[in-house]
Parts: structure tokens; C-alpha cells; sequence
């Protein structure tokens, strides 16, 4: 699977792309690193059954990264509420396994439809339902432990089985929670640190050996796009948590919501289940 200098430029700009995503919406970068893989692994011909899979796994692995690297811009700003972070962290690190076990089972092709179609759900209900999770205007109320670890074990699950951090339920959950935007933002990145962490060590040791096919992997992590994109996903991130503070929130939150529905329509638009004019 060579590269050429332009696939180089290719997963560098994926990564700096992903790193200010990242830091802006608290979205963990998966969102954007996955897609953006399943398309650029497409180019240097992987194999097409392992595109989605491997798509997956190596984006878990770069947001080890891209996480550490948005939580302590976000925590040095004061956006994190660590009191929130504590009482999910249990369901997150159990939910990650479980999804994780059962993502690798299934078909590339159904779990592209699954992606794309869940993001279209947040998308949705992020433009339709702004003004009910605002936050903005009610004290910050924090969920007991039985309800953030649910809601954590919820996160976790999706990303274990998407390969992709925790912002599309967490964001709207920490906004619902009564946190503005730029901390429920910041907030959301301390969540995709475990996510990753548990969900690169799931990937790598529950997906069995791809080496023989997909030289220098190991499990589903490829490490040669781990090497080009994760660099950069760290130098974006900085930058997204200082435009969090400058952008406003109704523009973050119409941001976020166009940015999910344009990435699902176009994953939706390479499945053999629905066709799409993207």
C-alpha cells in the first residue's frame, strides 16, 4: 500500500482538520478521522473488507492524541467540570468493551450504515432542538451517579462499535445538564481521553492478527496513518479550544449539527444499502 506525496498531504491535512474539530466542538476528532480514513485507505487500495474496521480502530488509536491534547488546552481554559468526569468514567470504560466486542463482528458495510445513519439522528436533533438544551440561561446541575453512568456506558458503547469519541451524545447531554457551550465542549474532550485509551487496547488485542494481510497494523490500528495524522491532530486542537472562546455558542451548535449531517450523508452515499447524491 505505497503513498504518494499527495496521500502524505492527504492524512497530514486530515489530521489538522481533525485536531481543530476536535477542540472546537469537543467532538474527540473521530468523526471526522474516521470517514476521512475509510476514504483515504480506499486510495492507497486496502483491502475493502477491512476499510471501515481498520477505519475504526485507527482512529481510536489517534484520538489518544488528539484527547490528551484538547483536554488540557480545555482544562487550562477551566472549561472541564472533573466532578462530571468522575461519576462517567466507570460507564465509559465498560460501555467502550462491550461495543467494541461487538463492532468487530460486524459486516463493513452495516457498520458504515450505522454510522452514517446515527450521526443524521444527532444532526437532526441538534438543529431541531437548540433552544431545549441552550444551557446557557439555567445553573449547571450535576447528574447523579446512576444517571451518569448510564449515560456513560451509552457513550461508551457507541464509540467501542464506531471507533469514534464520545461529543455526538455527550455534548447535547452536558448542555442538557445546564453547562455552556465552551464547557460542555471542554468537558466532552475529557471524556474521549478513556474512550480511546480502552478502545485502542480493545481494537488492537480483540481483532485479531490483520499483519499478514495489511503490513504494519496491529489488530485494527494502522500505524503508519497513526505516525501522519496524530501529530497534527495534537497542533489543531490547541487552536479549536481558543476558538471556542471566540466563536458563539448558537454558531458552535449550528456548526456542529451542519458538520454531522454532511459527514453522514457522504458515508451513507458509499454503502450498498442506500444511494445518496452527495
Amino acid at each position: 500500500m505505497p503513498m504518494d506525496i499527495l496521500n502524505l498531504g492527504l492524512f497530514v491535512g486530515l489530521g489538522a482538520i481533525a485536531g481543530i474539530c476536535s477542540g472546537l466542538l469537543g467532538i474527540g476528532g473521530g468523526m471526522v478521522i474516521v470517514p476521512g480514513l475509510f476514504f483515504l485507505f480506499g486510495l492507497v487500495q486496502m483491502p475493502e473488507a477491512a476499510l471501515m474496521h481498520m477505519a475504526a480502530g485507527t482512529a481510536t488509536c489517534i484520538m489518544i492524541c488528539t484527547a490528551a491534547s484538547s483536554t488540557w488546552a480545555h482544562h487550562k481554559r477551566g472549561h472541564i467540570h472533573w466532578d462530571i468526569f468522575q461519576r462517567v468514567i466507570g460507564g465509559i470504560a465498560g460501555g467502550v468493551i462491550v461495543g467494541n466486542l461487538i463492532g468487530n463482528r460486524l459486516n463493513g458495510s452495516l457498520l458504515e450504515l450505522i454510522f452514517g445513519l446515527f450521526l443524521i439522528v444527532v444532526a437532526t436533533k441538534i438543529f431541531f432542538g437548540k433552544k431545549a438544551v441552550l444551557g446557557e440561561e439555567t445553573p449547571a446541575e450535576l447528574p447523579t451517579i446512576l444517571v451518569a453512568s448510564f449515560v456513560g456506558a451509552v457513550i461508551g458503547f457507541k464509540s467501542g462499535v464506531l471507533g469514534i469519541g464520545g461529543g455526538a451524545l455527550s455534548v447535547p447531554f452536558l448542555l442538557y445538564c445546564g453547562l455552556p457551550m465552551n464547557h460542555a465542549t471542554g468537558t466532552s474532550a475529557s471524556f474521549t481521553l478513556p474512550i480511546a485509551l480502552v478502545g485502542t487496547a480493545s481494537f488492537m488485542l480483540l481483532a485479531g492478527n490483520q499483519q499478514e494481510l495489511i503490513p504494519w497494523s496491529t489488530g485494527y490500528v494502522y500505524w503508519p496513518a497513526v505516525a501522519l495524522v496524530a501529530p497534527f491532530t495534537m497542533l489543531g486542537a490547541p487552536v479549536g479550544a481558543k476558538w471556542s472562546d471566540i466563536v458563539p455558542a448558537d454558531k458552535l451548535r449550528t456548526m456542529f449539527a451542519t458538520f454531522l449531517l454532511l459527514i453522514s450523508l457522504k458515508m451513507l452515499a458509499g454503502t450498498g444499502y442506500l444511494t445518496f447524491w452527495v
